[in-house]
């Protein structure tokens, strides 16, 4: 099992909708990164946005499942949905407050399915200089512009 000690996601759509891309930056204990991306050729950005949410929390269920993590995302829509939304939606049946579906229920459903109390969730401004979230950005971008940018699987050297 790995500690984790910060997790960013992010989200990106050139059009909206129009193809999309989402990344993940995952930091390790030891020094390591562990980067994911990919994208999609006709989508929105809260669905991308979703779905790096959703990408991380698999990746964390793998590399440390049940061990507290930070995620930061620059997406309100993720953030005040996983924290506020969510259990509202569920008593409703998967309605709003106006009665009308859920945008997104297929993966609301999926990231409410995966998260866990071990996740910290926090809101990181975006293009603020912080390296985690404009890498994060530099993924989903290059992804929704279909230029895929290599993905660094970083382990630092022996000691």
């Amino acid at each position: 099992m790995t500690d984790i000690p910060a997790i960013y996601i992010d989200g990106s759509c050139k059009g909206n909708p129009g193809p999309g891309g989402w990344g993940v930056v995952i930091y390790l204990a030891d020094g390591s990164v562990q980067e994911l991306g990919g994208g999609e050729p006709h989508t929105t950005n809260n669905r991308m946005e979703l779905r790096a949410a959703i990408e991380a929390l698999k990746a964390w269920h793998q590399l440390a499942p049940g061990t507290p993590i930070p995620l930061y995302t620059d997406s309100q829509y993720v953030l005040k949905g996983i924290s506020d939304w969510i259990p509202n939606w569920k008593r409703r049946g998967w309605k709003t407050a106006a009665n009308k579906p859920v945008l997104n229920q297929d993966l609301w459903q999926e990231l409410d399915s995966l998260n866990a109390p071990f996740v910290a969730w926090h809101h990181v401004s975006s293009h603020s200089g912080n390296v985690g979230n404009e890498r994060c950005d530099l993924i989903a971008r290059s992804f929704s512009c279909g230029q895929p940018v290599v993905l660094r699987m970083w382990q630092p050297p022996p000691a």
